[in-house]
């Protein structure tokens, strides 16, 4: 089963959007950025720990890598017709890479974690159903009030990270141990070959209507597809780790296990100390 991205083109009911404030597109503060994205992810691993009473840590990793062009790598997950909206005039970037640019990628995992969990079939609003709130849901959170974050908009730190506003996940569930892989970029209303697209598109599989007028994007479920993501990507799970990977391809420069190491202290010192957590932060 190989997964394929697909862009949906913009019916004539649907707004012209932007799925963030403008700043969602610039890179004008890596430095921000970094912090944020630090805060919110491993905020969510605290919070998704299999057992709150356990007294072993939340383990976060985070890694990066490079991809040189010529190894053709890229390719099995930034195909020529993906790059064609990475690269349109109007999605928003303002210096988006090209298939001819190195990857410098950042990988975020987290273990002793549930991952994402909840039917990945479902398309609406369910209590408990984080594979739901992250994968589908913009704006809406399934933490309840009170609780960190639970607005819904942390999740914007992981596509924003990538040159191209892209992420994959891979998350072994503790509920079934199932692994599933999914991919999503998240740009602006565009245009490609003067067809109008909306901001959203996934990479997975789908399951479409015997009219091919409507589709419902899936994840994969392959070992095969697990095996060369964690080759690829340099991912420390295996397959019996539950938890989720985050692999965020063309980051900037300014990314650096420095900038990360920094804020991973000046964010989360404490539960560090009092052994709740450990942080690995490395190039791969």
């Amino acid at each position: 089963m190989e997964a394929s991205w697909k862009f949906e083109p913009k019916r004539r009911s649907q707004k012209s959007r932007d799925p963030m404030q403008g700043s969602f597109f610039t890179n004008a503060s890596i430095d921000e950025d970094a912090q944020a994205l630090i805060r919110e992810l491993i905020q969510n691993s605290l919070d998704a720990k299999v057992d709150p009473t356990s007294q072993e840590p939340v383990k976060v990793r985070l890694s990066i890598g490079k991809h040189e062009p010529e190894s053709g790598v890229m390719s099995y997950y930034v195909p020529e017709e993906a790059w064609m909206h990475f690269t349109a005039g109007d999605n928003g970037l303002d210096s988006p890479p090209s298939a001819s640019d190195p990857c410098r990628f950042l990988v975020y995992e987290d273990f002793n974690t549930c991952g994402l969990v909840g039917d990945e079939k479902v398309n609406d609003e369910q209590s408990g159903n984080s594979f739901y709130y992250f994968m589908r849901a913009e704006g809406q959170s399934g933490k309840q009030d009170g609780v960190r974050g639970r607005h819904g908009i942390g999740k914007y730190v992981v596509p924003k990270a990538s040159g191209i506003r892209t992420f994959i996940a891979v998350t072994v569930r503790n509920t079934d141990q199932r692994c599933l892989i999914a991919g999503q970029c998240v740009l602006k209303s565009h245009h490609v070959d003067g067809v109008a697209y909306t901001p959203d598109a996934w990479w997975g599989v789908f399951d479409e209507d015997e009219g091919g007028n409507d589709y419902f994007p899936l994840p994969v479920e392959s070992e095969s597809l697990f095996r060369q993501v964690v080759e690829h990507f340099g991912l420390a799970r295996n397959r019996d780790q539950t938890g989720l990977s985050l692999i965020m391809p063309y980051v900037q420069e300014d990314i650096s296990v420095k900038t990360l190491s920094k804020y991973v202290v000046n964010e989360y010192f404490w539960p560090i100390l009092n052994g709740q957590l450990l942080v690995e932060v490395a190039e791969v």
